[in-house]
This record gives structure tokens, C-alpha cells and sequence, in this order.
């Protein structure tokens, strides 16, 4: 498996795709590259190429328990200078929303476009949904998984979402997955990014669930008034794992937004 080694951290990545533009895909709070797999997949035999890693503080990455949104965002700065990458669209969902405003805001220039799903400009963004522990019981998982999703989704897919209960319970009692999530946790204490992103100058879209319960779609409308040209896509009957409830056409969203800047 490939890693770049900086500052106490062994950072996970994998490319896909071979040619066409650059997208950096940025997962949210204890999620790991894994997620973006089947988008990768799609995307890259469209031609576009992705680029995958695990923040600190989730899947294969190996890192310090101390470390801060800003680290993240220049373990990507980091991981394009070698891998030869000059500029790249760049993907954030949830917690990588955040961590991809302040990538941003570091390197400009480097960012050629900004896709923010189901995220907000700070902690402050987040529902009191998002703090309930996970437990140490499928059935405590399952519940707090709930909130994640939209009734009918989970209606709809019961089984599916058992079966993340179990995987998460599975990384709680043996992949120090509290201890990694509370790193992470802490890494978003006091992150505020409303004071910059009236600078923000590149296209922007915006892709927010009408029923996230995480982190609610007001904060997506905040941050389509706060970002100078941004367009946001309300998406209803969605809850925040967007990956899970609308995976057939977010693809099909970051392709049209690819083409409709001319980079593909």
C-alpha cells in the first residue's frame, strides 16, 4: 500500500484513473477512503482522476493522536507536491467539507474547483445528533446510525444499515475507533472558516441533503451566501450520508460540474 511519510503521520492514498482532471476526494469524521471507491471507480472511467487518502485519525493512516484541521490540509499539499499534482478539484463531505475550505484558503491557486457535501463553516454547524456516543452495543450503533439516514431510507434499507452497525462496532472493539474519533473531534474544536471564504474565487457547488440531521441544510445555505458564485443543490428526501442515499446521481453531479467549467 502506498504512504507518504510527514511530520509523525503515515498518510493512506490510492489513485484511480490514468488521465483527465485531478479530484481529490476528502472523507468526514472516522470515514476512510474506502467510501469513495465505487465514485472513485466511476468517475475515473470518465475520465477523471481521483485521488483517495485517509485523513488522520481513520483507516490505514498511522498518525500522532495530536493534530488539527490545518494538519490535514497539508498532508494533501503534501501528497500533490509528490505526487506532481499542480492543481486539483477537490470533494469534501462533512468533516472533509471543513478540512477542504481550509485547503482553500491555504493554496488558492491549487484549488481548481470546490465541491462541499453535507458540511457547514464550523463545529458550530453540527446538530446535537452528532455527539451522542456510539456505545458498545450493535443496537446502541444502530441507533445513533439512524440519524444519519432518512426514515425512508432506512426502511427501505434495514439490512444495509445493520450491516454498517456491525462494521462500526466491529472498529470500536478493535481498532482503537473511539480513541481515533475523540482525535478527530478534537481536531475540529474552535474551526470557523466563515472568515475567509468571501475570498474563496473558485467555482463552487454546494450538495446538501433538505433532511440532514447531522448537519441541517441550513448550514448549506450559509455556506451558498457566504462563498462568492457558489451554487447549491438541495437534495430532498436525503439525509447527510449522501454516498449511501444518493450514490447513483452524485456522480453524475460531479461530472456535470466538471464539464460545465471546461475541464473535462
Amino acid at each position: 500500500m502506498p504512504f507518504m511519510v510527514r511530520d509523525n503521520a503515515e498518510i493512506f492514498y490510492e489513485i484511480l484513473g490514468t488521465e483527465g482532471p485531478w479530484l481529490t476526494l476528502v472523507n468526514g469524521h472516522t470515514r476512510s477512503s474506502r467510501d469513495f471507491r465505487l465514485l472513485a471507480g466511476n468517475l475515473s472511467r470518465q475520465g477523471v482522476r481521483c485521488l483517495l487518502f485517509d485523513n488522520r485519525g481513520s483507516g490505514d493512516t498511522k498518525n500522532s493522536p495530536d493534530f488539527t484541521l490545518d494538519d490535514i490540509a497539508d498532508d494533501i499539499i503534501h501528497l500533490w507536491d509528490q505526487l506532481g499534482i499542480d492543481r486539483s478539484l477537490v470533494m469534501g463531505l462533512s468533516m472533509g467539507g471543513l478540512v477542504s475550505q481550509i485547503l482553500t484558503h491555504k493554496v488558492p491557486d491549487r484549488v481548481q474547483g470546490l465541491i462541499l457535501v453535507s458540511t457547514g463553516s464550523s463545529e458550530a454547524s453540527l446538530s446535537s445528533a452528532a455527539f451522542v456516543p456510539w456505545g458498545t452495543t450493535e443496537e446502541s450503533v444502530f441507533q445513533k446510525l439512524q440519524a444519519y439516514f432518512t426514515e425512508g431510507f432506512l426502511q427501505r434499507n434495514r439490512l444495509l444499515v445493520q450491516a454498517m452497525a456491525k462494521q462500526i462496532l466491529q472498529g470500536i472493539n478493535s481498532d482503537h475507533f473511539e480513541e481515533r474519533s475523540n482525535q478527530q473531534r478534537t481536531a475540529m474544536n474552535g474551526v470557523d472558516t466563515r472568515p475567509f471564504l468571501g475570498r474563496f474565487r473558485c467555482p463552487t457547488l454546494i450538495i446538501h441533503g433538505q433532511d440532514d440531521r447531522i448537519i441541517p441544510f441550513a448550514a448549506g445555505v450559509e455556506l451558498e451566501r457566504l462563498i462568492p458564485g457558489a451554487r447549491l443543490k438541495a437534495l430532498p428526501d436525503v439525509g447527510h450520508l449522501v454516498l449511501a442515499e444518493y450514490s447513483k446521481n452524485l456522480a453524475q453531479d460531479v461530472l456535470d460540474f466538471i464539464r460545465e467549467n471546461g475541464w473535462l
